[in-house]
């Protein structure tokens, strides 16, 4: 029996699934192979008989792996955060957020961009660009007229102005990367115990992640200190990312964060870069848009 009969005949056993059959074509195969080769007048026969033989153990172990269900194990690019820790906890989306946060280069715009604005779009509760030397303009902020308006200052806060800290980028690179040590910098940074707040640190910490332009790895860890914050809980996958809620003293806010690049896309309540607070009614969100942008406002 040549090669090519050998193949054609163990192509058409392994085709049927009787289990004698299969034993069969297998040991066939093996005694074949144990088989001393002929010798021969050229290296050409022998090359085509030892790929002949390859191909007919690679049919007949693909044969045995269809029939007894086994898979070969697949081989997998390295693991991201999403692959490592399932998305249900509210623990394990800010653990996948901060990672994705760590990786995520700083942008290279002029302008530090923020808008906020209602779910569908028709209301525009907002919008800033401020540069990296603290220059800032704004349109539709809270107490300017119509139109784009050249600010006095161009620092942020880390909470509200009435409890909060006020700070420049150059502040913001400073702060730790460690979580806890982040957690204990922005509580000393309080003037004081915001109202009915459980953790002083819950507000200046969801400025970080929401609003503000902190470095990768600040954010980063202001996501890890979140997570390991008691009050926040998982309400399950939404459009655009995965709701949480956090719960701290008498408040409710609800946030989607998108773990896969760590942007908070919407959210209930939150303290606004420029001092103030805002929120809504419950059940409806304050959509967020930030990031760097050479993009002048008009």
């Amino acid at each position: 029996m040549n090669d090519l009969e050998l193949i054609r005949r163990l192509r058409s056993e392994v085709a049927e699934t009787d289990p004698d059959t299969l034993t069969g074509a297998r040991g066939h195969l093996l005694a074949v192979m144990a088989r001393k080769p002929a010798p021969r007048r050229s290296r050409r026969p022998l090359t085509m008989r030892i790929t002949g033989l390859a191909a007919a153990a690679a049919v007949a172990a693909t044969a045995v792996v269809i029939v007894t269900g086994q898979a070969a194990t697949p081989v997998k690019p390295p693991a991201s955060a999403g692959d490592v820790l399932p998305l249900t906890s509210a623990r394990n989306i800010l653990l996948v957020a901060a990672a994705s946060a760590e990786r995520t280069p700083q942008g290279s715009g002029t302008y530090w961009y923020i808008k906020r604005e209602s779910e569908d779009g028709r209301h525009v509760w907002g919008e800033s660009w401020t540069t990296r030397d603290g220059q800032r303009w704004s349109r539709g902020e809270p107490g300017n007229g119509p139109g784009v308006v050249k600010e006095p200052s161009g620092t942020f806060w880390l909470g509200p102005a009435d409890s909060g800290a006020e700070v420049s980028m150059e502040d913001l690179e400073a702060l730790p990367t460690d979580p806890e040590a982040l957690r204990q910098k922005v509580t000393s940074m309080q003037k004081g115990d915001p109202a009915d707040e459980l953790d002083v640190a819950v507000l200046p910490l969801t400025s970080l992640i929401a609003e503000l332009p902190a470095p990768a790895e600040v954010r980063s860890a202001a996501f890890r200190a979140l997570a390991e914050l008691p009050g926040v809980q998982r309400m399950g996958a939404v459009g655009g990312g995965e709701e949480l809620l956090i719960q701290s003293g008498k408040h409710e806010r609800r946030l989607v964060v998108d773990p896969e690049t760590s942007q908070v896309i919407r959210t209930s309540w939150l303290p606004t870069a420029t001092g103030g607070s805002m929120g809504t009614n419950r059940g409806l969100f304050i959509k967020l848009t930030t990031g760097w942008t050479d993009e002048l406002p008009r």
